[in-house]
């Protein structure tokens, strides 16, 4: 019989409804988890007034409000885009969180992000006396318990072990519980990394983009990278934190989906309870609700074909991505094509060239340089009669080539409104999944039909809302001292929630839910203290109201 995490079943049912994307669940047997860190970091709600400074102050109350709707226990606060931000920590947010019960972590920003107007005030960069200040704080509230800096990794020349030295002194001589961990990107987690800095941290942060190939479209490589960090850093005994992106990474074509934020959360929890990973955090995981119009990029529909090269992904020459779809000229021996295409990025001659392609001859091309507007569209009409005439099917084709293999030169490439005279193109305005065959002989590029969502931020909130919400329950199930019989019943009959929906019956796996909640209501006072089954029937009856379709 299929044995799987409670949370892991309610994150595929709840991801499923949401976007339309069906989604496999762990597996993975009923065993003592080892607990870990449910965090959020960044994207603080401020007040809608200016105070008397003409500042927009946190708005701490509204804040704090939403974490706790999260069920975070760890909050890593951000100090860098008001010069209050620390003042309004100390003075209001650390107090609130405390009431709250969330643990907070200073989070500041290194040289390379202090160059503008936006600085960590007041110390900026004068980090030995950020220990101080952040130690001291920490000795008049128990919740404060770390520090992280950001982007560590890109500023070693700074960071040297013998300042890093100075910085661990510094706050462990006023409490010596204070953490510290950096954040950096996988690839620059190695030995040496470790051997030079890891006795000045307390763990390291990993913040997860498909390194090398910097994205947040591609989860595959997940996995592979969790089990490359912890099999170094399990050596010498320091914790894994795996930051999820749910906001747009920069120089990348828009912000991650709904579908990419579930399944990478899902997979680094399930790290969570197999011992790899210490803590989840998201990454500016947005609590207002408002539509992000710069990512409705399409000139027709919401929807148009992405052709990405990310920043920093080197390339070689006849690399690609394409997608294509099979067609089939009517007879009439007049062929055309009209579509639109964009691109943005730097526009640097003979790289990177799209491509429209009648079967495996290249029918026009266009140097990315052409267009030296960022999301402009540009109309192309093609003549494809010469290259369909006696045809029964062909292959129509849109393809991104590297002419010249490249270091670093980010580019999104567009294509749209599709316009055919003589034959017909399924979604031809790119507004599904499901037509087009997406392709590449490289890791390095990425193909997406990429579709404008207004209600993202509110998905991807709940998504992850769901995902901390039973990973909670499922912790406090296996942690109790609930019999084991009960604890396998409870498993059982998630197991039968999941059968249920992928026969594609929710209100069958809802009604299964149901059964969950009845069994606990049945065993409350018994087997369940009934404190205990009032909260965890609270928290299926929460789930299932975030999950019944509507």
């Amino acid at each position: 019989m299929r044995k799987v995490l409670i949370y892991s079943f309610i994150i595929v049912l709840f991801s499923s409804l949401l976007t339309g994307y069906p989604i496999h669940a762990a597996s993975a047997s009923v065993s003592k988890p080892t607990g870990g860190m449910l965090a959020d970091y960044e994207s603080v709600i401020r007040e809608t007034t200016p105070r008397a400074d003409g500042i927009k102050h946190v708005n701490t109350p509204a804040t704090i409000k939403k974490l706790k709707e999260l069920h975070i226990d760890t909050y890593y606060y951000l100090i860098w885009h008001q010069p209050t931000d620390w003042d309004d920590l100390k003075n209001e947010f650390i107090s609130a969180a405390d009431k709250a019960g969330i643990n907070v972590i200073v989070y500041l920003v290194p040289p390379s992000e202090s160059t503008g107007s936006r600085k960590s005030y007041p110390y900026v960069t004068d980090y030995i006396e950020w220990a101080r200040a952040i130690a001291e704080l920490s000795l008049k509230h128990d919740n404060l318990v770390g520090w992280a800096i950001d982007d560590f990794s890109f500023n070693l020349d700074f960071y040297t072990p013998e300042y890093m030295a100075q910085m661990k002194t510094t706050a462990k001589s006023i409490n010596p519980k204070l953490s510290f961990m950096p954040q950096i990107y996988s690839p620059s987690l190695t030995e040496e990394f470790i051997q030079t800095r890891g006795q000045y941290i307390d763990g390291v942060i990993i913040a997860y983009r498909d390194d090398p190939y910097r994205n947040t479209q591609i989860w595959s490589t997940a996995q592979e990278q969790i089990d490359q960090a912890y099999h170094i850093l399990q050596k010498h005994d320091l914790p894994l934190i795996w930051m999820v992106y749910t906001s747009r990474l920069t120089r990348t074509p828009g912000n991650p989906s709904a579908e990419y934020v579930t399944k990478v959360v899902q997979i680094a929890l399930d790290n969570m309870r197999k011992g790899k990973l210490a803590g989840v955090i998201t990454y500016v995981l947005e609590k207002e609700f408002i539509p992000e119009t710069e990512d409705h990029k399409a000139v027709s529909g919401n929807g148009y074909l992405s052709l990405f090269v990310p920043a920093g992904s080197p390339t070689n020459q006849a690399d690609y991505v394409s997608a294509s779809q099979m067609i089939q000229p009517d007879g009439s021996g007049i062929y055309t094509l009209t579509f639109q295409t964009m691109d943005e990025g730097p526009n640097l001659a003979g790289y990177h060239y799209k491509q429209v392609m009648i079967d495996d001859e290249v029918v026009w091309e266009q140097d990315v340089a052409a267009n030296t507007t960022d999301q402009e569209w540009d109309k192309v009409v093609l003549d494809l009669t010469p290259y369909l005439t006696g045809k029964s099917q062909a292959k129509l084709t849109f393809r991104l080539y590297e002419k010249n293999g490249v270091k670093n030169f980010y580019n999104n490439i567009g294509f749209d409104a599709l316009e055919a005279n003589g034959f017909t193109i399924l979604d031809k305005d790119f507004e599904r999944k499901s037509n087009w065959e997406i392709s590449r002989n490289y890791s390095g590029l990425i193909g997406e039909i990429l579709i404008y969502d207004p209600h993202r931020r509110m998905k991807v909130f709940y998504a992850v809302k769901v995902s901390y919400l039973t990973y909670d329950l499922y912790d406090q199930i296996v942690q109790s001292e609930v019999q084991l019989g009960v604890k396998h019943s409870l498993v059982v009959k998630i197991d039968q929630a999941l059968t249920e929906y992928y026969a594609k019956h929710p209100k069958k796996a809802l009604n299964r839910l149901n059964a969950l909640k009845n069994e606990m209501n049945d065993q409350a006072g018994k087997a369940i203290p009934q404190e205990t089954a009032d909260q965890w029937t609270s928290a299926i009856t929460l789930i299932s109201s975030m999950i019944t379709p509507r």
